[in-house]
């Protein structure tokens, strides 16, 4: 960067990812019962909600919202269901990772796996201040690359 002051004068903040779906209850044995997510909000979108914007979704498409929140991060991962049209399936290569800190790394990945989810060899690797990782890619059922990640205990 060539300017590391550039955005002392920005409030700039990344909130969430809003992931579309096919199936809540089946994102929600994900995000919420292996990974730990909390459900805070669910509810159907009106028909003018500005998801059908975003998503370039049809009217016809009926939608639901999920929030979900972590222990220190409110709202930290959106769900949006969508019935009536068919969303695209996985490509072969991935435009976007949704990274997440986890803990207990080996047994969600075990967890996953029960689901017969598409899960990527885990990769190892120590940092230039000696402190090291283990991250894991996954697929939902929507075809969206999740990358899991845990620091290891100095």
């Amino acid at each position: 960067m060539d300017n590391p002051n550039c955005f002392l004068d920005e409030y700039l903040l990344i909130k969430r990812p809003c992931l579309t779906v096919g199936d809540l209850s089946k994102s929600l044995s994900i995000y919420r019962d292996i990974l730990g997510f909390q459900l805070i909000y669910q509810s159907k979108a009106d028909s003018n909600s500005y998801l059908y914007s975003v998503f370039n979704l049809p009217q016809s498409a009926s939608l639901t919202f999920a929030a979900l929140s972590t222990k220190d991060n409110p709202r930290a991962l959106a769900l949006t269901e969508v019935k009536g049209v068919e969303l695209s399936s996985s490509p072969l290569t991935y435009s976007c990772a949704l990274v997440i800190q986890v803990s207990a790394l080996t047994k969600k990945i075990e967890q996953l796996e029960q689901l017969n989810l598409f899960i990527a060899p885990p990769n190892h690797f120590t940092t230039e201040n000696n402190l090291s990782f283990t991250e894991q890619a996954f697929c939902d059922y929507d075809g969206h690359r999740i990358m899991l990640y845990e620091q290891k205990p100095e």
